[in-house]
């Protein structure tokens, strides 16, 4: 779970037409939401993931379902007010139901940033400085789901970790002049360029590698010999510094 800025509001989702929208739902019951300007606009905001969980939407049947903060049951003058909308997948909207987020809150990735309430310890959410709103939103969204949530996480940090190694064996060899190639040396800086993109906020599970890889020894270890080769360039500078604000340190 990232923070997301929010876009601007569709320009075809008027004042008017948010009028027509929800007196439409309140009398018809209709999915009023389900349109192609507020749908694709929501998806662009997150980058394709789910708001929620992070994990990527139109791929494996995890199609984006329009998120009513605020539930349209409970809020149904709410239901095409652009602030209360989220992209999210159908396994965060199912746990998320009906609850009430008025009367219990929980995180709004577009107002409060997740690090401030949420850490990372082995592939599961806990609450940061025992946040109560931390706490809800773990239960609410059942974000530490073992099958769907944790082993796909512990497989993809456990993958970038392997990378990081394989990397910093290279950066070794380069230092001590075992394999010290202009070859060898762009496959290296090349290589953990791209893996820090896979710590991108634009990324799949980027929260979860961001903090694998930034909190790694390993990782400290590469960055060193990069600074003391000086391979440390401002393109790792720049993507390292996007990546620590997505890490939900430990």
């Amino acid at each position: 779970m990232i923070k997301i800025n929010r876009l601007d509001c569709p320009p075809e989702l008027t004042d008017e037409k948010k009028r027509e929208l929800t007196q439409r739902f309140i009398m018809e019951k209709k999915s009023v939401w389900a349109t192609s300007y507020i749908k694709d606009t929501l998806y662009k905001m997150s980058k394709g993931k789910c708001c929620f969980c992070e994990c990527k939407l139109d791929e494996e049947g995890k199609y984006m379902h329009v998120e009513h903060f605020h539930h349209k049951d409970d809020y149904p003058n709410e239901v095409v007010e652009w602030n209360n909308l989220l992209p999210c997948c159908i396994r965060c909207n199912t746990n998320k139901g009906t609850h009430d987020t008025i009367v219990e809150p929980i995180i709004n990735v577009t107002l409060t940033d997740p690090r401030d309430h949420l850490i990372i310890d082995n592939y599961r959410f806990k609450s940061k400085n025992n946040s109560q709103l931390g706490r809800k939103t773990i239960d609410v969204l059942y974000l530490n789901d073992s099958d769907q949530l944790v082993k796909p996480r512990f497989d993809i940090a456990n993958k970038a970790k392997e990378s990081l190694e394989l990397i910093l064996d290279k950066a070794r060899e380069f230092k001590d002049g075992t394999s010290n190639s202009t070859r060898r040396k762009n496959i290296i800086i090349n290589g953990l360029k791209s893996l820090l993109r896979e710590a991108h906020p634009d990324s799949q599970y980027s929260a979860i590698v961001a903090t694998a890889v930034i909190n790694d020894i390993d990782y400290v270890e590469l960055k060193d010999i990069l600074i003391s080769l000086n391979f440390w360039d401002a393109e790792l500078q720049r993507i390292e510094s996007e990546v620590i604000i997505t890490s939900l340190y430990t």
